[in-house]
């Protein structure tokens, strides 16, 4: 469900979370190792379980244009490469009660690891051998998997709508296609192709550790030996996609209803304009965060997804608002009457205000886990500001003023993709 249609209802429905006073994730260090790799801890003396997430700078928009989905194929081998005692690295985790997953960015593969604090030093140690050598012979069942997960993306129209958007959006680059790939893209890797793309993970330069939880000095060296052997230099970057233009794209699909998702092109988590744009989708209604449409080994489709997507580790940032039903085209109307008022006109301060709480509120209370603590200590790691991001952006949304909201929905909300999957037309 929409939190809220437009701007033309916002001052009615939209849902305000109180904040009680300025709240702060705990204190956090950063250390950055001899060959780049940068070390985050934020530790605590309240549950005996460390999260690690790990951020290697190879992620959807580092693909080969036609080879969408072997960044999670090179991944899921990983998961399945032998390591220790004949066992794959997934075997090592069960073995511990660890929980072990990959999750495909738009810049990164990210791998995280839940475990008791001793179990630590041999989760890192298998990691960073399977990184090292990832073990092709896992290859046929990876992709088994990959294809399976592709056709189930194709089928799904609201997948449908976001990938048409990302084709526009991005095209020519690595991030143009879905997370999953296709079933030709799959079809055509390579066990050198894997090796190829696994190896630039490699790379000090972009490769950040985030340790949130019980973190022991064991654990500590544990991640120091796990990435020593990578190289003291930066990956390469991917592609930087075109120019925006206004598109509209159209398919046909089996489907009772229309479905359709209108995309604009954004900033990026670590803009400037960024706690603004936080505010502009909580105007525009919100209907999932910026993990709703991630792909990896855990990852769920999401399924009928309505309401409004910001995908903000994405470069430029990518804001989607997706509807489904019979009324799609009232909403649409709704929505560029929202938009246009945003763009034209400076909103009341108490709108904003009750709008600012929301984003504020939305932020503080998405880190719900320990996984997820470790996930936004890793992301601030990786910005200019370091950790002391995650710490800021609340200021920073409390900052916002009216004239910014106005501002940035001028430079960024002048320009859309329009994706429309319709029902297949039956003959007479």
């Amino acid at each position: 469900m929409r939190l809220a249609g437009s701007i033309a209802i916002v001052a009615a429905a939209l849902g305000v979370m109180a904040v009680a006073g300025p709240q702060t994730f705990p204190t956090a260090t950063m250390e950055t190792l001899p060959n780049g790799v940068i070390v985050a801890t934020q530790g605590s003396a309240e549950t005996p379980i460390v999260s690690v997430n790990v951020f290697l700078p190879a992620g959807a928009a580092q693909q080969p244009p036609d080879r969408g989905g072997i960044a999670a194929l090179t991944a899921a081998v990983v998961l399945g490469t032998r390591v220790d005692g004949g066992k794959t690295l997934s075997q090592v985790a069960s073995d511990a009660g660890a929980s072990l997953s990959y999750t495909i960015d738009p810049e990164s593969t990210r791998f995280s690891i839940e475990c008791k604090a001793d179990d630590l030093p041999r989760m890192m140690a298998g990691l960073g051998a399977a990184l090292r050598a990832p073990d092709a012979s896992a290859l046929p069942d990876a992709r088994k998997a990959a294809l399976q997960s592709a056709r189930d993306a194709i089928a799904d129209p609201s997948m449908t709508v976001y990938a048409m958007v990302r084709q526009s959006e991005f095209a020519g680059t690595g991030y143009a296609m879905l997370d999953q790939g296709s079933p030709t893209a799959l079809t055509a890797i390579t066990a050198s192709d894997v090796e190829a793309f696994a190896a630039q993970y490699r790379h000090g330069h972009g490769t950040v550790v985030a340790l949130s939880g019980d973190v022991t000095p064991a654990g500590s060296d544990a991640v120091g030996s796990a990435f020593s052997g990578f190289a003291p230099n930066e990956a390469p970057h991917g592609l930087a996609p075109p120019k925006i233009r206004a598109n509209e794209l159209v398919a046909h699909r089996a489907v009772a209803a229309p479905w359709v998702a209108v995309g604009f092109s954004v900033p990026s988590q670590f803009s400037s304009d960024f706690p603004v744009m936080l505010v502009i989708e909580a105007l525009l209604g919100r209907g999932g965060d910026v993990h709703s449409f991630s792909y990896g080994s855990d990852a769920q489709l999401p399924e009928g997804f309505v309401g409004g997507y910001y995908q903000y580790e994405a470069e430029p940032g990518m804001l989607v608002e997706f509807y489904n039903g019979a009324d799609i085209f009232n909403e649409l109307r709704t929505l560029n009457a929202g938009v246009s008022r945003l763009r034209s006109s400076t909103l009341p301060a108490s709108l904003i205000g009750e709008a600012k709480s929301t984003a504020e509120g939305t932020f503080l209370t998405s880190i719900a886990t320990l996984d997820d603590q470790s996930w936004l200590l890793g992301r601030s790691a990786l910005s200019p500001s370091g950790v002391a991001f995650e710490n800021q952006l609340a200021a920073r949304i409390k900052a916002v003023t009216p004239g910014d909201v106005r501002r940035v929905a001028q430079k960024y909300l002048g320009t859309q993709t329009l994706a429309l999957v319709s029902p297949n037309q039956v003959g007479p």
